[in-house]
């Protein structure tokens, strides 16, 4: 880092590169996505790229973590503006792939699990962003259960990983067929599976499933 430089300023600067590398990234496709061809499309050098981030796969990383960061805020603020389950609908709902920023945000996703695989360092860091995320929405599951919204019986750690899969999983059907599932549509898949929750029975397997999870999450 240049002398004088606040870590600050450093910072904002990668988040800078790295927003804007997204878009080169989406168009030109990982493979062909190089650090120069990066640079050359920015305005930069290569050098400057390389002053921030060691390689592509950083770069990569870093980009992807600057979208979900903040779609996450906002689905935190989402959930900010509503009361009991409508607190969890809110912050599913705002995750959906349903405009064209979102679509790109997975996108991107895709593309760094593609990187990813076979590349321990890349899916070491994607586990922990997945156990953050998992976090993010267990929590609230948990105060909906403490508050009496929800069955007490729920394991919210499983609930929370059965919605981002299902937010996954509808991303990666957009992604490769945008005009088979309107926004409405998947806006209605979601918010079944969230009124779902407040009749689902108990049950023996669910539970024990929650708790080898919260097991491999701990030996992690």
């Amino acid at each position: 880092m240049p002398r004088g430089r606040a870590k600050g300023d450093h910072e904002a600067k990668r988040a800078e590169i790295a927003e804007a590398a997204c878009q080169v990234i989406l168009r030109l496709g990982i493979a062909r996505a190089s650090l120069a061809e990066i640079a050359r499309e920015m305005g930069y050098s290569t050098g400057i790229l390389r002053h921030y981030f060691a390689d592509k796969d950083e770069l990569l990383l870093c980009a992807k973590n600057l979208l979900f960061d903040r779609s996450f805020e906002r689905a935190r603020a989402a959930a900010i503006r509503h009361n009991g389950v409508e607190k969890l609908r809110a912050m599913a709902v705002s995750l959906l792939p349903t405009d064209p920023e979102a679509i790109d945000r997975y996108r991107l996703l895709a593309t760094f699990n593609g990187q990813a695989i076979g590349n321990a360092r890349l899916m070491k860091a994607q586990q922990k962003r997945n156990a953050w995320h998992w976090h993010v929405f267990a929590d609230v599951i948990t105060a909906l259960m403490e508050g009496g919204d929800l069955p007490q019986h729920l394991n919210a750690r499983l609930e929370a990983c059965g919605i981002l899969a299902m937010i996954d999983g509808l991303a990666d059907q957009i992604i490769m067929e945008p005009s088979e599932l309107p926004p409405e549509n998947i806006i209605e898949i979601m918010s079944r599976h969230i009124d779902s929750l407040r009749k689902l029975p108990a049950s023996s397997q669910t539970v024990q499933a929650g708790r080898s999870m919260a097991k491999n999450t701990a030996r992690a």
